[in-house]
């Protein structure tokens, strides 16, 4: 394996309270919050003068929230009544192949924008379908649409989560993947070339719980793919893009700090004395002061080494590489001037065109983000402060996001650009967009998200314009009134210099915004229909096509609704058509439907030549049999791929469906837990379903299945074996 070549730009990014010294957190072992600890002044990042000053605030971090959360425990236990502690190309199957071009001859992965391909469990280049099922990598091959042969499996180390490919520019199969899965410490086998790298001498400390292991693998002789590269970075997998060659793969890890302590210990005789004593308050004083003061001997003890997280490199011959981020003197870890966290967002950048693979890390010190994509600009928003740090100073501030932008034109790099700061939370990456070079953010305001308030604010929602300004900042250009009070948002979509938004409380309106002057965007209109959306998809300028719940005036019913919006006058949106996904009814049926496209976007696929939308339903019900000196009791399970027609002029209507059920129904004693039909790809005139347990090929034109492959599918079932009774 060849040689790792690391270049490293290492990041810090906090949220919370103030890092220097002074005002910033109190550490001392007092068992009161001082709101004036609590100070915010920028989102913008500056520079660490050492190691030192660096090792000093992060210590300083884990103990102001370990302080706080035994200060919280402190104000829930004493003041609220608690139960009592107990003891313990479009051709026919058989057709001439003319080549395969993504959307024109088939569908890919549902991205939010092109040209930015988004890491998943399923991708395809026209000639073969990839697929993490279980712990395999595999490749099914299409030799003609409708067909579909077994190809070959790889075993992947982990939980594989998500995928990248690169494809040939002149077509074929594709050439290389890259494979993200996740490793948990405790599971790490005692030979693992890791093991004693992660898992400390007494074989119960761990550096840290969670490893994202990135797989690269070459797909160039198709009958052998071969892993050339393998890297564990400490953190967990959250996602991944890919803009022509360059892969940005982003992880989020906490500092974990074996040994503190987050409940007190407590003595015989408080558990004994009434609840009202004040006895009982000093003992608990007592023991949250302890707790205190031996967590800080704890941090105290630990050097920068046990505070940033590491990656490592495993060669051929098992050989460990560690990549320690601290070698240059700190000088280029940055912090937020306000910043207080306890986390990493890591960063890393390869080109998939680089001879040798070299990787440019970036870790930022952040409460866990969000992350949006375009193709030269990805954004890091994550909460200026996490949920602790607002314990004892409710009325003194909001929620808030960091926006932090990094330049991605230069492939394989991330650089920092500047950033800044809006009032409220975002809901996901659709809440974001960069467009023009203006980042747009849809948020929303108050504290409803502070769960240990009785009566908090009521929400409002805004669209923020942001722009590069000298300095390092982004600065707010323009932002909309506050719109839908009391409701905050379930869905947004960006479609250049127009917004579309859905909030909720009891309907679900659908707001329109205008964008095309950055300075002054504006709200054109306010549609209200019974329901909700949770993911908008446009159809084109005129047309939108949404998922969500089905309701009515009173509230959701929880039903899988299809509606398509017309938005052709944008100032006067109209529902144009929409359709419930139901189960069967009665006999048994549960009367409610799953989809995973409720909530994953990249389940939910629409082909415009065909007019046609592919989403999963699933459901299930309940058997139960007895007689004289028996019983017998399984599931049986509903699993389709829905297709739906959908026509700008007559509107929505069913169009047929996949089933896999019978893939689920083999055997009545398990339980499963993956019982959608998780992915689809349309190619020429058929659809490909792709299911926990299997890979199907369907005609369209009489929906009859044309291939099938079983696959190992996700080892989660629950087993209930039928058993007997005696009289």
């Amino acid at each position: 394996m060849k040689n790792l070549l690391l270049s490293v730009s290492l990041m810090i990014l906090c949220a919370g309270v103030i890092l220097t010294t002074g005002p910033g957190c109190n550490t001392d072992n007092n068992t009161t919050l001082d709101p004036g600890t609590r100070v915010r002044s920028s989102a913008k990042l500056n520079a660490f003068g050492s190691c030192g000053e660096l090792e000093a605030a992060l210590k300083k971090h884990v103990k102001e929230e370990m302080r706080t959360r035994l200060l919280s425990l402190d104000d829930y236990y004493i003041f609220v009544e608690v139960p009592e502690v107990g003891d313990d190309g479009d051709t026919a199957a058989g057709g001439t192949d003319k080549g395969r071009e993504e959307g024109v001859d088939y569908s890919g992965t549902n991205n939010q924008e092109a040209g930015v391909d988004e890491a998943d469990i399923v991708k395809t280049d026209g000639y073969a379908i990839y697929v993490l099922s279980g712990n395999r990598f595999i490749t099914l091959e299409v030799p003609e649409f409708g067909l579909l042969d077994n190809g070959t499996s790889l075993e992947i180390e982990g939980s594989p989560g998500q995928m990248l490919i690169r494809k040939q520019t002149s077509g074929g199969h594709a050439v290389q993947a890259v494979v993200f899965s996740s490793i948990y410490a405790w599971s790490m086998a005692k030979d693992h070339p890791l093991h004693s790298h992660i898992v400390a001498d007494n074989a119960t400390s761990y550096r840290c719980y969670g490893l994202t292991k990135i797989t690269v693998i070459d797909l160039s002789d198709t009958a052998h793919p071969e892993v050339v590269r393998e890297l564990y970075l400490e953190g967990s997998y959250q996602t991944a893009r890919r803009v022509d060659s360059a892969v940005h793969m982003i992880a989020y890890t906490s500092m974990e700090v074996p040994g503190l302590t987050y409940w007190p210990e407590l003595p015989d005789e408080y558990y004994q004395l009434p609840h009202e004593s004040p006895r009982r308050r000093e003992l608990w004083d007592e023991a949250i002061q302890k707790a205190i003061a031996e967590n800080n001997q704890t941090i105290d003890a630990l050097e920068l080494a046990d505070l940033v997280p590491l990656l490592y490199e495993v060669g051929d011959d098992n050989s460990v590489t560690p990549h320690d981020f601290t070698t240059d003197g700190c000088s280029n870890f940055i912090t937020a001037a306000d910043g207080m966290s306890r986390g990493f967002t890591s960063i890393l950048s390869l080109d998939l065109l680089d001879e040798d693979l070299a990787v440019e890390s970036d870790h930022i010190v952040s409460n866990q983000s969000i992350v949006y994509s375009s193709s030269d600009t990805l954004i890091i928003a994550e909460p200026a402060q996490d949920s602790w740090w607002f314990w004892g100073v409710d009325g003194t501030f909001d929620e808030a996001t960091n926006i932090h932008r990094f330049d991605i034109s230069e492939t394989g790099k991330a650089a920092y650009r500047g950033s800044g700061r809006v009032d409220g939370t975002v809901l996901n990456q659709f809440a974001l967009s960069e467009y023009n070079d203006y980042i747009r953010v849809a948020a929303t305001t108050g504290r409803w998200s502070r769960w240990w308030l009785e009566e908090p604010d009521e929400p409002e929602n805004f669209v923020y314009v942001l722009e590069d300004s000298d300095n390092n900042s982004l600065d707010i250009a323009g932002q909309t009134d506050a719109l839908a009070k009391g409701e905050r948002i379930w869905s947004a979509r960006f479609v250049e210099d127009r917004a579309y938004l859905v909030t909720f409380r009891n309907i679900d309106p659908l707001w329109t915004i205008d964008l095309s002057d950055p300075g002054r965007p504006e709200i054109m209109g306010e549609l209200e229909v019974p329901g909700v959306s949770t993911y908008i998809h446009p159809l084109n300028d005129d047309f939108l096509l949404t998922i969500g719940y089905g309701g009515d005036d009173e509230g959701l019913d929880w039903s899988v609704q299809v509606s398509l919006f017309d938005v052709s006058d944008f100032d006067n949106a109209t529902l144009a058509d929409s359709l419930i996904l139901a189960p069967p009814a009665g006999d048994g049926w549960e009367s409610w439907a799953s989809s995973e496209a409720l909530y994953e976007h990249k389940a939910f696929q629409y082909w415009a030549a065909k007019k046609l939308l592919a989403v999963p339903l699933s459901t299930f019900r309940y058997h139960y049999e007895s007689g004289p000196g028996f019983y017998s009791y399984y599931y049986e399970y509903l699993s389709k791929l829905e297709l739906i027609s959908v026509d700008t002029a007559a509107g929505l209507s069913l169009y047929g469906s996949i089933d896999h059920s019978g893939f689920y129904n083999k055997d009545n004693d398990v339980y499963w837990c993956n019982m959608d039909i998780r992915r689809s790809i349309f190619m020429g005139d058929y659809i490909y379903a792709i299911g926990d347990r299997a890979v199907t090929a369907g005609n369209l034109d009489n929906m009859t299945i044309t291939g099938s492959v079983e696959l190992p599918g996700s080892d989660c079932g629950y087993y209930y074996l039928e058993g007997s009774i005696a009289e």
